[in-house]
């Protein structure tokens, strides 16, 4: 992300801090041992100095900022610019880089020199809430988890506001899914992952896959994933296990930006919301959220209904993060972790891991204290 320069002279030196624990009634944010809503989510609770100045200077800064920013064409505008910036960061000396198209979309491929091989190749799509963010601002990502996974990472340029809305995002996303396809020696060793907005798209890949009869990705990597248009409704079929204090996404907002995701005339194809499209879905998954942001009761109802469907999904739980976190990958060391993590679970589902899996020593598996509502899959 263009602040990730300022956090790292911010933070200096980082430093590893126990999460505080401490006897109370009801499982507030960062308080008393971290409470889950899907069995088996292994749960993170140390954090590290520069995570909690990351956390809070969203939280006094960004938030506020993001706030009170009226949603037009023109902030839109300045936000995009302000991406730009990231053009200017150098390219890892590491990485092989080649522009083309996949289907028309443009895209950016990348291989690091240095990963292990690999016959995997990972399409990935940059979250964002589809009006900021692009390949330039998510190229560290995608060369660490080219080096993590060894795979070709091949980073997607979809259409977003002001130009077309999240309709148009969800079909570039789709014909560069299918368009590689075509393209590569082995189609089923195809990982789709993304973040936030990214998220969206990962997961409505997977879904379109099944309904237009193509190859499903060998597995899906999510990272704060939105999971619905509406994730500011409480009134759905998912179990809040903790109130969302998110470090910098104003909830109010919500329903001004979906006038803009969804204006009059645009239709989806499938679900409008990937919550709804778990049946379609049979691709190992894997989720990272953040314990007290916004998106993660939705990320924890989709694991528990792939999860019922048979469909193998693991879930990460971390504290003191901001949303997205992976994606700071030169800034913090939870970054650094989730992304191994991530790498580790996609070898793993084309059959490449040769070696034990990483594990965080800091995490450890809670139980289920919830359970998805009748009716919540429809």
């Amino acid at each position: 992300m263009w602040f990730s320069a300022l956090i790292n002279r911010l933070t200096g030196v980082a430093g590893s801090v126990k999460a505080p624990r401490s006897r109370v009634g009801l499982p507030l944010p960062g308080r008393g041992p971290m409470k889950v809503v899907y069995d088996q989510a292994i749960v993170h609770e140390t954090y590290s100095f520069k995570s909690r100045v990351l956390q809070r200077t969203a939280r006094i800064v960004f938030k506020p900022l993001l706030r009170y920013t009226p949603i037009s064409e023109r902030s839109i505008a300045s936000i995009q610019r302000l991406d730009g910036l990231s053009a200017r960061r150098r390219r890892s000396p590491h990485v092989e880089f080649e522009a083309g198209e996949l289907g028309g979309v443009r895209v950016e491929s990348m291989t690091h020199r240095y990963g292990p091989d690999s016959d995997m190749t990972l399409l990935y799509l940059h979250g964002g809430g589809f009006f900021s963010g692009s390949i330039v601002t998510h190229r560290r990502i995608c060369e660490r988890l080219a080096l993590k996974t060894g795979a070709t990472v091949v980073s997607v340029d979809y259409v977003q506001l002001p130009v077309g809305s999240v309709a148009d995002s969800v079909q570039d996303a789709i014909t560069a899914y299918a368009a590689l396809l075509d393209e590569i020696e082995h189609p089923d060793k195809v990982v789709v992952a993304g973040d936030s907005a990214g998220g969206y798209l990962t997961m409505k890949v997977a879904e379109l896959a099944r309904r237009r009869g193509l190859q499903a990705p060998a597995a899906l990597l999510g990272f704060s994933p939105l999971l619905s248009v509406d994730p500011d409704r409480e009134d759905k079929a998912v179990v809040r296990i903790t109130r969302s204090r998110d470090a910098y996404l104003p909830v109010q907002r919500i329903a001004k930006i979906r006038e803009r995701w969804l204006p009059e005339g645009a239709l989806i194809e499938g679900y409008a919301s990937p919550l709804h499209a778990s049946a379609y879905i049979t691709s190992p998954t894997f989720f990272v959220a953040v314990e007290d942001e916004m998106l993660r009761p939705e990320v924890e109802a989709m694991a528990l209904l792939l999860a019922d469907r048979g469909v193998e999904v693991e879930t990460h739980l971390w504290r003191k993060q901001v949303h997205a976190f992976p994606v700071l990958a030169d800034v913090l060391p939870e970054s650094e972790m989730a992304l191994q993590l991530a790498a580790d679970f996609a070898r793993r589902a084309v059959g490449e891991l040769d070696r034990e899996p990483t594990v965080d020593p800091d995490s450890h598996e809670e139980t289920m204290v919830g359970e998805i509502s009748p009716g919540s899959a429809a």
